[in-house]
């Protein structure tokens, strides 16, 4: 498999990877939809972390119906519900919403050149210079804004590579 067809820059959470996240100070979780090529898209999810509960609850107001719940690690029921979801025979892919750095935003940038140059052609931007994209997550949301000139288009980054 090539690095253009199937690269995530997302870290798979694991029921470790949840207990790090508690002693990290954030219990309280965002658990939402996820696209991602290569990946079912019924059965993939994100999970964003906040060390407040204010912070997630902002989070999961801004999602649609039925695209994710907010979740507190330290009840005990909710915990033992995300861990369930997380064990191998529950068909679920879950990966962490972690910061996309310089580096990983260029590797999306290279691994997903065509689609992006597609997406670009399709909404017809004009190119004054050059394109510069930046690559970023938003209430759980990978996003893709592309400017040339004046000119600033935002979209989901699923949306541009699929």
């Amino acid at each position: 498999m090539t690095d253009s067809l199937f690269y995530n820059p997302f870290l798979r959470i694991k029921e470790d990877t949840l207990k790090k996240l508690m002693g990290a100070g954030k219990p309280y979780v965002v658990i939402q939809r996820f696209q991602w090529p290569g990946q079912p898209s019924q059965k993939t999810f994100l999970l964003s972390a906040y060390a407040d509960e204010q912070e997630s609850n902002c989070h999961e107001k801004e999602l649609a119906p039925k695209e994710g719940k907010a979740q507190n690690l330290l009840d005990p029921n909710q915990y033992q519900g995300v861990v369930k979801l997380l064990k191998n025979d529950s068909g679920i892919s879950m990966f962490y919403n972690g910061t996309i750095d310089a580096r990983h935003e260029k590797r999306l940038q290279k691994a997903y050149v065509k689609g992006v140059s597609a997406y670009i052609h399709y909404i017809r931007m004009k190119k004054e210079d050059h394109y510069d994209v930046r690559i970023f997550t938003e209430y759980g949301r990978l996003k893709a804004e592309i400017t040339s000139g004046e000119q600033s288009h935002t979209a989901l980054f699923y949306d541009m590579i699929k």
